[in-house]
């Protein structure tokens, strides 16, 4: 087995009985991770019991699933401004909130590409570190 981390995301190539699976896993929350099997997704969660539960339907589905991606916070801060609200837009590296961290204002961009489906910080919200601001998918 080989494993590579790549930010938030670990990619495995697996070999059972001389057949290669290429796996990726993406943490989407601490306990929601997208996991990619040779193409094919799946949502797992992960309940406060560590029971691991895999919705059938959601591999059975290819191209036309929507996948919730959430932006995190990575420090501890207050909420000063919301730059994206549901419906809007948003791409890779765009700043969707402004973060107050030490007198100092810090723009969190986003990670993924797609759509704000929930906000879930108002202005003057305190954030600590890896809490989730935003929804997209």
């Amino acid at each position: 087995m080989e494993a590579i981390r790549e930010g938030e995301r670990l990619k495995y190539s697996v070999f059972v009985a001389e057949k290669k699976f290429d796996v990726e896993v993406i943490e989407l929350s601490p306990t929601q991770f997208e996991v990619v099997v040779n193409g094919k997704r799946a949502l797992i969660e992960v309940s406060r019991s560590l029971e691991i539960k895999a919705k059938a339907s959601e591999m059975a589905k290819k191209e036309h699933r929507r996948v919730e991606k959430a932006i995190k916070v990575p420090m501890v801060g207050i909420v000063t401004k919301i730059l994206k609200k549901e419906g809007d837009s948003v791409k890779v590296g765009e700043a969707v909130a402004v973060i107050e961290a030490m007198k100092m204002e810090n723009q969190i961009s986003s990670p993924f590409e797609g759509v704000v489906e929930k906000v879930l910080v108002k202005p003057g919200d305190k954030v600590s570190s890896g809490d989730t601001i935003m929804i997209l998918s």
